[in-house]
């Protein structure tokens, strides 16, 4: 059976979603097709865990932390499409051990206040290091709105910005090539200031390598606009896209994995599915898959020249050894930190942020323990956690929590491997927990667990990378994913990419999806068929 488009989108995650979204608006026949049953890819939620049934599961994003950024939102209406969702303010407090906490506001001002209970020297050294971010994330916003590999107006202009405000470029250079622990050994000096800014880095991975600061830039975009999570769960995010490309004329189909993509005289020309189908597409490709399954799996044998082939395949997935795991746990009551919470010096409710736990030194041992290959001890795992349910009552029934915790100290390949590992993970996940939230363990009804091997499996994704390429300095604007292959228009003509592994980042955002979508319709001159006009880039 084939089937006849446009334009074939690989991905129903949120990236794919947008890109359809956009050309379908501009009168194109869109097809996008998802290898899962279900819609939503990293960007998903369902209700899985089958002892408890109305707890909702978030497999990789709870919270839209980066969507203030993104136009995205507003250019295609989504909250006439259902989406809704609720400020999560302070969307980060750090826990540390002897109960006192740091909150991180949407309010530097704030934040600042809460660092000068332990150090008045950190509180300045943080406002300084605030307004440095604030410079930077200027710089570095406009850039990521268009494709910075290409000199048409636009990246002039945002070119032209971004040196304006570099005074002294030296001041970038340095942040850009500086580890995540050395900027903060460097600036701040408390014990707990130091390990609330360390956790929070370290949250991407181990933060000991040159270019790692750059994490520290979630700061800036914190204070940029506040951070909201999605009514329902994070599966509101596709679901208001896929309501919204539908009434288009947009099609989706899922379980619907593709195995090639076909290129016919040099050119990307549709898809084949594992059950035999064809999509073919007139104008072209986009792929919002994880790059390095794209062209290593996807495309035929030396359909990219031969550096480039090579190139692709040293693509870094979780290079380091350390990878990202999540866990669900299903709650029959309610929790509470309670220590932290009765030495809070205001009414702020600790159910509502994400919650840092782990010191700068156990943080550092658990990423040395999982970097070497092995599971590290519970008292050294890094741990975000979100009682889910204490900023959306929907997600949990009244009287009982639903627990999401994300954890980037464990190891790539356990010894034995996750089948026999997993088990054990999550028992040092649910000690460590527990000695911040007394009765945790007590309260489980059930859980889901994701490992890097789990996400693999269910998302595709090389090595389970929740982010489908490392956060580093060489693979950010045109060098994401890898020189050659990151300007969104690839070496095979009409394949574009526009997933996390393209520019600019792994967040949810829909950015990748929209610019991969522009670049088609740039690429091909197209005209919108409704009216013959031309189509305006998205």
């Amino acid at each position: 059976m084939t089937l006849r488009c446009d334009v074939v989108v690989i991905g129903a995650g949120h990236n794919g979603l947008v890109a359809a979204n956009y050309l379908a608006d501009q009168g194109l026949e869109v097809i996008v097709v998802e290898r899962a049953a279900r819609i939503g890819g990293m960007s998903s939620s369902d209700r899985v865990i089958a002892e408890a049934p109305d707890h909702v599961v978030n497999y990789c994003a709870t919270d839209l932390a980066f969507w203030p950024l993104s136009p995205v939102s507003v250019e295609l209406n989504l909250a006439e499409h259902g989406l809704r969702s609720v400020p999560v303010d302070p969307q980060f407090a750090y826990l540390h051990p002897d109960g006192a906490s740091v909150a991180l506001w949407h309010d530097a001002d704030r934040t600042a206040q809460e660092i000068a209970y332990f150090s008045p020297r950190d509180a300045r050294a943080f406002t300084e290091y605030i307004a440095l971010l604030d410079r930077l994330l200027a710089i570095l916003r406009p850039l990521m709105l268009v494709n910075p590999s290409r000199p048409d107006r636009d990246v002039r202009h945002a070119y032209a910005n971004a040196f304006r405000r570099l005074r002294p470029l030296g001041e970038l250079l340095r942040w850009l090539t500086t580890s995540g622990s050395d900027l903060v050994e460097q600036r701040f000096e408390h014990d707990i200031v130091r390990s609330a800014m360390y956790a929070l880095a370290a949250g991407y991975g181990p933060i000991n390598a040159r270019g790692t600061a750059l994490a520290h830039i979630a700061l800036a975009i914190l204070h940029h606009g506040a951070s909201s999570r999605p009514v329902g769960g994070m599966q509101a995010v596709p679901d208001a896209l896929r309501r919204r490309l539908e009434l288009i004329r947009g099609r989706v189909l899922t379980s619907a994995e593709v195995t090639q993509v076909l290129i016919d005289a040099g050119r990307a020309s549709g898809v084949e599915l594992r059950d035999g189908r064809r999509v073919e597409a007139t104008i072209g490709v986009i792929a919002t898959c994880d790059p390095r399954a794209l062209f290593t799996r996807m495309l035929p044998p030396r359909a990219l020249p031969a550096r480039l082939e090579r190139r692709a395949r040293r693509i870094p997935t979780n290079r380091s050894g350390a990878a990202q795991m999540s866990a669900n746990f299903a709650l029959r009551g309610q929790i509470s930190p309670q220590r932290h919470q009765g030495l809070r010096r205001d009414d702020l409710d600790l159910r509502i942020p994400y919650l840092l736990i782990g010191t700068a030194d156990e943080t550092a041992r658990g990423f040395d323990a999982v970097t070497r290959g092995n599971i590290a001890a519970a008292e050294d795992m890094l741990l975000c956690v979100s009682v889910i349910n204490g900023a959306d009552p929907t997600q949990a029934p009244a009287g009982q929590d639903v627990v999401y915790v994300y954890t980037s100290s464990v190891p790539l390949r356990p010894p034995g491997g996750w089948c026999s590992a997993e088990d054990e993970v999550a028992t040092r996940i649910v000690e460590r927990v527990d000695s911040v939230f007394p009765g945790f363990a007590e309260l489980e009804i059930g859980r889901h667990v994701d490992s890097p091997a789990g996400i693999e499996a269910r998302t595709g994704a090389s090595d389970g990378s929740m982010f489908h390429v490392d956060l580093e300095l060489l693979r950010v604007g045109p060098l994401r994913p890898a020189l050659g292959l990151g300007n969104f228009r690839l070496p095979v003509k009409g394949l574009f990419l526009g997933g996390a592994g393209a520019h600019p980042t792994g967040a949810v955002t829909g950015l990748p999806g929209r610019l991969a979508a522009r670049e088609l319709m740039r690429t091909h001159q197209l005209s919108a068929r409704r009216g013959g006009e031309p189509a305006p880039a998205p």
